[in-house]
Formats: structure tokens, C-alpha cells, sequence
């Protein structure tokens, strides 16, 4: 090599080395800019779910900021801030761009409202912005929690997010879990259907959806269901009235450690919950000794890879930044904690299964779910 091209290479090589760091910088940077962004339109979504403003436009029609402030019960000027946002973000639809600001009209496409209004479309999603404040708001418990080992109680994070995370699963549970998951499981099916009525636990039930959409597809079952939060129990029991079975589904506020006290039982549910769990082998444990001979724990959670992959696909990320935020703080709020977050792959799940008595925990590769593995376990 001449004592020129020697001279030059360091130089180019140095040059070469700002552009990829300037790149790779410039594209985090863009990646953080869009989740602040995202981040705040997601509590836009949230003010016009909370105050109803979507369903205004969805039930009555185009709307005039004055129209919707009427509706609504808001100020004019804060439902004309949050219109003009709504339509530059290509949420709602404004007739005019060019009219002046108190004349031009907007909408909700029907696209649009069956993910921001009709709570039985399975393209609704509205319940998700409302995860967005009561996270936030324990940011800084999470914070001391990094500090301290600790945790922060599931409660703490309020009814926004017990809200959220009901509905989060209400859509696939009443539409498909009795009709399509159970009922593909033919010994659990025909249980279900046959007399005597069976009995059936929803361990950690949340709000209920689990254990109603058992009870109406299956109205010979008697379906009890479990949870340590009173305010989810609360909503739960009015879910049941809403839909009809609240004389064969009773929701109590007790932990599932204590469901051998409610039991026998034929078939036990654990809806995505498990992994929340700060100790999960000693509930699975009681669920176990709850069954009636033959009887059968169902557990549906994160289909997360059997293995540790990064960078991750956005399954995994999206899981893991629960973990951060949610799930590993609120199973880390009791102590001892298995503190397993959501990334409960199968290896752990089995030895979960193992620890709590059961044979195995074995993986339903029939029963597909986007998000969800299912497990069976028998005593």
C-alpha cells in the first residue's frame, strides 16, 4: 500500500464510521419520536373514549365542534382542539379542511367506529388507550421498585387499567371460548354439556368474561369464578346480570390459592393470569386438589418463543414492555415471588405444572389463538 493510500484510508474508514453512527442514531432517534407521538394519541383516543365523543359522532352523525360540545356535555373549545387533531391524525373524516374552524363538520367512518365504539366488533380496541394513564401514573412506583426488589399491587394501577385489561380479552373470550375452544376439546365438551351439571372454576376470573361466555354456550354449567381484587369482582357480577346467567355464575373476591374451598370441580379455567402470579405454583397447587376425579385445568397464556431471541418481533417487544411496566412489578408485590413476568414460555409452564403436582402441562397445539398458548393439565 502507497504511503498516500495509508494516508487516506484512517480518514475514509473515520468517514465511513460517522455515517453509520449518525444513521443508527438518526434511526432511534425517529423510533423514539414516533412512540412519543403514538403515546400522546393514545391519550387523545383516550379523552374522546372516556367522554364518549366517538359514540356521539358514530349514533347522531356529522358534528360541528359546537354539535359535539352540545352532545357531549364539553367545553367548544376544547371539542374543537380535539376535532382538528382527530382528523390530522386520519381518525375522524372532516367534510372541508377549508371552512372556517366553527363550520366544518367531521365523522367517524364505519371502519373507524368498529374499533373505537362497538364493543362487540372484533376489531374493537378502545379499551387500549386506557391503559396508557394508569400505567404511567405508577411510572415512579415502578422506578423505586427497580431500586428496591419491591412491587406495586395491581390495585395501584386503577380502574382504568382493571378496565382495559377486562376488555382486553372480552372480544375472543365471549365469541370463541366456549364455542370454538372448549368445544374442540371433546371429553371438556361433552362434560360440559352433560348432567349432572358440571362445575367449572374461572381461577383469577378479572371482570368475568371467561367465566360468562362458559355459562352461556354451556347452560347446564355452574361456573364459579375467583379473584382477589373486590373491584374486579364488582364488575364482574354486573357483567353476569347484563348477560343473563348471573343465577348459575357466582363471583367471589378470594385468592386462588384458596379455590380447594370452592370446589370439586370438573374443569378450571386460568385466563391469562398465571404469568401475573407471585406464586403461581402454589395456586396451580390448589386448583389441582379443587378438581373432581378426571377433572381438568385449562390455562391460556402468552405465546411467547421457547426461547430468548433478540431483537425481538413485536409480540416480544410488546410483551416485554408489559413485563417492565406491569406484569413483573405487580407479581413482584408479594413476597416470596417466582417473578416470572409475561415471557412464559413453555419449559417454564411445565415446570410450573410439575412443581404444583400435576403430570405435565401439554401445549393445545389445536387451539390457535394470535396471542395465546393453551395448556392442559390433569391431575
Amino acid at each position: 500500500m502507497s504511503s498516500v493510500t495509508q494516508d487516506v484510508a484512517p480518514v475514509v474508514a473515520g468517514e465511513r464510521t460517522t455515517e453509520v453512527l449518525e444513521e443508527a442514531a438518526g434511526a432511534l432517534m425517529g423510533r423514539i419520536f414516533d412512540a412519543a407521538l403514538g403515546f400522546m394519541e393514545l391519550l387523545t383516543l383516550y379523552t374522546g373514549e372516556r367522554l364518549g365523543l366517538y359514540t356521539a359522532l358514530a349514533e347522531a352523525g356529522p358534528a360541528t365542534s359546537r354539535d359535539l360540545a352540545e352532545r357531549a356535555g364539553i367545553s367548544e373549545r376544547y371539542a374543537r382542539e380535539w376535532l382538528e387533531q382527530q382528523a390530522v391524525a386520519g381518525f375522524l373524516e372532516v367534510d372541508d379542511p377549508a371552512r372556517p374552524a366553527g363550520e366544518r363538520r367531521y365523522s367517524i367512518s364505519s371502519a373507524h367506529a368498529a374499533v373505537l365504539v362497538d364493543r362487540d366488533s372484533p376489531f374493537y380496541l378502545a379499551h387500549f388507550p386506557r391503559f396508557v394513564p394508569g400505567i404511567g401514573a405508577q411510572a415512579p412506583a415502578v422506578v423505586e421498585a427497580f431500586r428496591t426488589g419491591g412491587g406495586v399491587p395491581w390495585s395501584a394501577f386503577g380502574p382504568d387499567v382493571i378496565e382495559a385489561q377486562g376488555d382486553y380479552n372480552r372480544g375472543w373470550l365471549l365469541a370463541a371460548l366456549g364455542t370454538r375452544y372448549l368445544a374442540a376439546i371433546p371429553d371438556v365438551n361433552a362434560r360440559l354439556s352433560a348432567d349432572p351439571p358440571a362445575r367449572v372454576l374461572d381461577a383469577a376470573c378479572g371482570v368475568g368474561w371467561a367465566a360468562i361466555s362458559v355459562a352461556t354456550v354451556y347452560p347446564n354449567a355452574i361456573v364459579v369464578g375467583i379473584d382477589p381484587d373486590p373491584s374486579s369482582i364488582e364488575l364482574a357480577r354486573t357483567n353476569a346480570a347484563q348477560y343473563g346467567v348471573a343465577d348459575r355464575v357466582r363471583f367471589e373476591a378470594r385468592d386462588a390459592r384458596e379455590a380447594v374451598e370452592e370446589g370439586p370441580f370438573d374443569l378450571a379455567l386460568v385466563i391469562e393470569s398465571i404469568h401475573d402470579m407471585a406464586q403461581p405454583v402454589q395456586v396451580l397447587d390448589a386448583i389441582r386438589r379443587s378438581l373432581a376425579p378426571g377433572g381438568t385445568l385449562i390455562v391460556a397464556d402468552e405465546k411467547v418463543g421457547e426461547a430468548f431471541t433478540a431483537p425481538g418481533d413485536m409480540a416480544e417487544r410488546f410483551c416485554y414492555a408489559s413485563g417492565v411496566t406491569l406484569c413483573l412489578p405487580m407479581g413482584m408485590a408479594e413476597q416470596p415471588s417466582e417473578a416470572i413476568g409475561p415471557m412464559l414460555r413453555p419449559d417454564i409452564m411445565r415446570r410450573l405444572a410439575r412443581d404444583a403436582g400435576f403430570g405435565d402441562a401439554r401445549i393445545l397445539g389445536e387451539l390457535e389463538h394470535d396471542a395465546l398458548r393453551f395448556y392442559r393439565l390433569d391431575a
